[in-house]
Parts: structure tokens; sequence; C-alpha cells
């Protein structure tokens, strides 16, 4: 349709034809370029985007949720609890999924009605955590149900993901700069 429309121009030189005919090819050619490796490009968005925000979470080609290094070293991760957005480090020595009081509070338990009286060994010594039954835990499209996790009576920098939730998931694995989790 393209070559009958230009071949039927009589204003128009032959030269400039061809120009338009080689201009079409190069849009027709660069556009089935881009679609054969939209998969790939795919993957580097979500390369650039894990760079822009470590801790959020991005599902790879695989289905593997991946979260990217933060600057600092470590792995943090967004995600919600009961509905309620919260950020958390990923901490492969602590045991349990731990949270602060503040952080509890927020996804509404009740601070008075907790019992501190599990211990944990951490680098600052001994403390106390209470062990309370999370509704909910959503990570990218992955939602898990009736989450055991504990909240500590002493003061926290970030509240931690710990082995208990790194178990639910079928493997997880170091690859360069990422945490990759498979469900």
């Amino acid at each position: 349709m393209l070559i009958s429309g230009l071949l039927t121009r009589r204003d128009l030189p032959l030269s400039k034809i061809i120009k338009y005919l080689g201009i079409w090819s190069v849009v027709g050619l660069a556009t089935i370029v881009i679609y054969s490796y939209r998969f790939e490009f795919s993957d580097f968005k979500n390369r650039v985007l894990g760079e822009i925000n470590p801790s959020a979470v991005r599902i790879n080609k695989s289905g593997e949720l991946e979260i990217t290094l933060s600057q600092d070293g470590h792995f943090y991760i967004d995600l919600k609890i009961n509905g309620t957005a919260m950020h958390f480090m990923i901490d492969t020595g602590a045991s349990d999924i731990v949270m602060s009081l503040a952080e509890a509070e927020r996804i509404g338990i009740n601070p008075k009605k907790l019992n501190f009286n599990k211990p944990y060994q951490t680098a600052n010594g001994r403390a106390w955590g209470a062990t309370v039954m999370l509704d909910q835990i959503e990570v990218g499209d992955v939602i898990f149900h009736d989450v055991a996790a504990s909240v500590n009576n002493a003061e926290m920098g970030t509240s931690l993901l710990g082995m208990s939730f790194l178990r639910k998931f079928k493997k997880y694995e170091f690859y360069r700069d990422r945490l990759i989790l498979t469900i």
C-alpha cells in the first residue's frame, strides 16, 4: 500500500520516492527488531528500575522475584503486611521476621497485649521479642497468610526479614547484585 501510494504520485521525483521507501523500511525493520527482543528489553527495564528503587520487588521473565542490592550492601524490600506498606531489610543472620514496636503498632498490633518472652541473641547483646501472627504478607504478586513474626522490645533501625521468611520460597539465591526468590 505504501509503495503503490508513492508510485502513483506523479509530483514526486524518483529520488524522493526511494528516500521515503528507505525511511519506511528502516522504521518497519526497527519495529520487527524491537518486537523480537521484547523480553530482553523487559529485563533491561527491570535492571534500570532496580537501580532507581532497589527495594522494589520486580518479577523476572522466569516468574521469580528479584531485589537489587542497595548502595549500603544490604537487600531491602518493600512489601505489605495486613495491607500496610512496610520497608524491611533481608537478614540471613536473623532467624525470624522481626519488627520494631513502632512498626507493629502501624499494622494494628496492640503493644499492651504483647508478652516479650522470646530471647534473641543479637550483635548488640540479648533482646526480647513477642511472638505475633501476621494475617497477610504481600510481596509483589505473592501473598502469604498466617505468618509468625516477632516484635522486638529493643530499638531497631530497620525491621528484619529473616530465615523464617526466606524459607517460604522454594529457593533463594544471591547472583551478583541481585537476590532472587523462587516461588
